[in-house]
């Protein structure tokens, strides 16, 4: 997932949540930073400003959120892959269908599949947003 900085901070920051640490500063926790684990504080980046800590709270939530939503279920009979195999749609049809950002998980002797949508990315809200 790719994480992109508040509007209004002083660099648009676009960066890959899976390689950098994302916390409230401890030092201003109104304030929320990103910096590589491995490389120490010397590269930290502003990603969002708040008034309040809660505000920041809040957002981090949202982050957490848009990484790891609830899954939603479907069911099998419906995928675009079997209405494709049944010649009610095209190959291609079927394929662009599934390209929505949505990763399909078959349950084990089930008609339902779970479904996880596919957060790409999240740009932290601006504070009237909160």
């Amino acid at each position: 997932m790719r994480v992109i900085s508040q509007k209004g901070m002083p660099v648009m920051t676009d960066i890959p949540y899976e390689k950098v640490v994302i916390s409230q500063s401890m030092i201003e926790p109104n304030k929320i930073v990103a910096w590589d684990f491995f490389g120490g504080e010397d590269n930290i980046i502003l990603m969002a400003k708040y008034s309040t800590q809660e505000k920041a709270e809040k957002a981090m939530q949202k982050l957490h959120e848009a990484y790891a939503p609830e899954p939603l279920f479907i069911y099998k009979d419906v995928s675009p892959y079997e209405r494709a195999a049944a010649g009610e749609i095209s190959w291609a049809q079927a394929l662009d269908e599934m390209h929505t950002g949505m990763f399909v998980r078959p349950i084990p002797d089930s008609s339902i599949e779970q479904v996880y949508t596919g957060n790409i990315v999240f740009r932290f809200p601006q504070e009237d947003e909160i």
